[in-house]
């Protein structure tokens, strides 16, 4: 039979190994599907670049965002005064603390990507214009040729828009929700058996839909 020192004791140790195990709390998300023209409507900042730094940290809400600082190597759409983008994204880890959102996909240090920023100045769960549908990753083939991939690295395959000029300024939502890609693109379902889209053909096919767009 226990004592009721030794119960005591072991009731100190289980709240002990309680307050040393990490903590986590979490957020659900519903992403809506989003088309390539409904972005590039849409997003007032698309650019190349390089991710050279991340930071989590609390916001004055004392909710963790994990800070993502970018080299910005070309600008496909809009206008920004420096070379360097930081971006909040909900969610992240300090010390024992995690904060996780569903469907919440971090750019990792030295990703070089393209990215679909919704706003420059509203505060937002996710930068990324339809969350990871705004997440384009670059790599090198064998050959040393950039590549666009999914951020899931499914390879690019193609950029299509059905839609006319007239309408590509007026774009309804799609009602659906996302599968991780935006509509009007295809992509490989094998994630090294395909070469998609280089990264110059890519950026070549939405400057011709902004081109649309505008006539």
């Amino acid at each position: 039979m226990k004592t009721r020192k030794q119960n005591a004791l072991i009731f100190m140790a289980i709240l002990a190994s309680l307050f040393l195990m990490p903590i986590s709390y979490g957020h659900t998300a519903s992403v809506r599907q989003v088309s390539i023209d409904e972005m590039l409507q849409q997003c007032q900042f698309v650019f190349e670049g390089k991710v050279i730094a991340i930071e989590a940290k609390e916001n004055d809400q004392k909710r963790i965002h994990t800070y993502v600082t970018f080299e910005i190597q070309e600008i496909i759409k809009g206008e920004y005064p420096s070379g360097t983008i930081t971006l909040s994204f909900m969610g992240g880890t300090i010390g024992d603390v995690t904060m996780a959102v569903s469907d919440m996909k971090y750019p990792q240090v030295d990703e070089h990507g393209i990215y679909f920023v919704e706003s420059l100045s509203r505060a937002q769960v996710h930068p990324l214009y339809g969350w990871s549908q705004g997440h384009f990753i670059v790599e090198p083939d064998d050959s040393g040729v950039d590549r666009i991939m999914t951020s899931d690295e499914h390879p690019v395959t193609g950029v299509t828009s059905d839609m006319p000029v007239k309408q590509m300024m007026n774009v309804a939502p799609i009602q659906a929700l996302s599968t991780g890609v935006a509509q009007s693109l295809s992509f490989a379902q094998k994630k090294k058996d395909t070469k998609g889209l280089t990264a110059d053909e890519f950026k070549n096919a939405l400057h011709e839909l902004m081109r649309r767009g505008n006539e």
